[in-house]
């Protein structure tokens, strides 16, 4: 899993100092190993692994060189990866002796706070998007449940967004599959202590990712400007086991958001049925176009 910031994105797809997309000179020979002078290619580091990128297409994840906890969540991914095959809202995939090959492209956390608004082509996202970002993910997620994995680390960091701005799953470094406990676990934002990692909390992380979705913000982020770490942790743990969460009657998916915190689903397929209703009311013209028109003149304010 990538070392993550909890204000900032954690995965850089498409969002490093220099233009991939341009600049044909960022390139990771497969043949070698990184080194000094390709510094040039660095994307992310985390806990697991390093990651480069090779062109202007694909980054590399590169095999960890030490570590059992290192090895453990970068095997444990391999298999995520080949037990889920290929799937239209999983990031492509390919292992090779130096380590996974993974396509470009940028983090939905980055576009949603303005980081990088090329990636979508829009001073401001539309709701048609929005809705389509929504429902890929659920879709993905429902498929990930079926093959019997546990992401454990649900949420905008770990989507990205590609070139033809299809939203997809990444980062399974550490994942539960097949009865396994996950060696990892959710953001401070994502997660009700005293649950047990598994279906029910990768909903509730779900929960807390669509409320970033549409606000642009994770759950309790103002606390982030009044509290170090360790006490917005406690704090934010406390109040989501007195089941008290941000308001959220006003938003588009506040009901679906709800439900995912106050386990009214039990499955993703729930969500995800849920979310395509929202999508049908807003081609019919019934989704609440006021609602809609609030949600925009408060991100412009």
């Amino acid at each position: 899993m990538l070392t993550r910031d909890p204000v900032a994105p954690s995965f850089h797809f498409g969002q490093q100092e220099h233009d991939l997309s341009t600049n044909q000179q960022f390139v990771l020979q497969m043949d070698s190993s990184p080194s000094l002078d390709q510094a040039h290619s660095f994307v992310a580091a985390g806990t697991t692994s390093v990651i480069y990128a090779i062109d202007k297409d694909d980054v590399i994840k590169l095999m960890p060189t030490s570590g059992d906890f290192e090895h453990q969540t970068y095997a444990i991914e391999i298999q995520c990866y080949e037990q889920l095959g290929y799937h239209g809202h999983i990031a492509f995939h390919k292992v090779t002796e130096k380590g996974q090959v993974l396509e470009c492209g940028t983090c939905l956390r980055g576009i949603l706070r303005g980081i990088d608004k090329r990636s979508v082509g829009e001073s401001t996202i539309p709701w048609t998007l929005k809705l389509q970002w929504a429902l890929k993910p659920a879709e993905g997620l429902a498929y990930i449940h079926s093959k019997g994995i546990i992401h454990a680390d649900i949420g905008c960091h770990n989507i990205i967004v590609d070139k033809t701005k299809h939203a997809k799953f990444i980062d399974f470094a550490g994942s539960g599959i097949d009865g396994e406990a996950p060696k990892v676990g959710y953001e401070w934002c994502s997660f009700r202590l005293g649950d047990e990692l598994g279906v029910c909390s990768d909903i509730f992380a779900f929960g807390s990712m669509l409320f970033e979705l549409e606000t642009s913000h994770v759950p309790y982020a103002e606390l982030e400007k009044t509290m170090e770490m360790g006490r917005l942790v406690t704090v934010v743990e406390r109040l989501f086991s007195q089941r008290k969460f941000p308001p959220v009657d006003s938003l588009v998916f506040g009901s679906i958001i709800s439900g995912c915190w106050s386990d009214k689903y039990a499955s993703m397929d729930e969500v995800r049925r849920d979310i395509a209703r929202c999508c049908e009311e807003l081609s019919k013209g019934i989704l609440h176009r006021a609602t809609l028109r609030d949600d925009c003149k408060a991100k412009a304010s």
